[in-house]
């Protein structure tokens, strides 16, 4: 029989796997049930990338220079080849070396 703490953590991980499950199903039954205008769909096409920004720039502004320098590689190579998985493989590969051999 597990003990309470065990129990403790699964109840905890199975209510927060119900709270994201009904608010991702809950937005999309909102949106099923709407005619979103031509503005409204431009909105939520550029929501995931702002957000993503939000969270990296507040993250790059508190390291070294090696993140900064890899998240400008990064940049470059998804502007130049629009390609989202060789521009986040381009980051991680430039900061794993600039971390452990330029020493920046």
């Amino acid at each position: 029989m597990p003990d309470n703490q065990s129990l403790l953590v699964f109840i905890t991980i199975f209510c927060m796997a119900g709270a994201t499950y009904f608010t991702r199903a809950g937005g999309l039954f909102i949106v099923s049930r709407i005619n979103p205008s031509p503005r409204f769909r431009a909105f939520l096409a550029h929501m995931p990338s702002s957000i993503l920004v939000a969270i990296i720039v507040p993250n790059l502004m508190g390291e070294g220079a090696s993140e900064l320098m890899a998240a400008i590689i990064a940049g470059l190579v998804a502007v130049l080849t629009r390609n989202l998985i060789l521009s986040l493989l381009s980051g991680l590969l430039a900061v794993s070396l600039l971390r452990n051999f330029v020493f920046i």
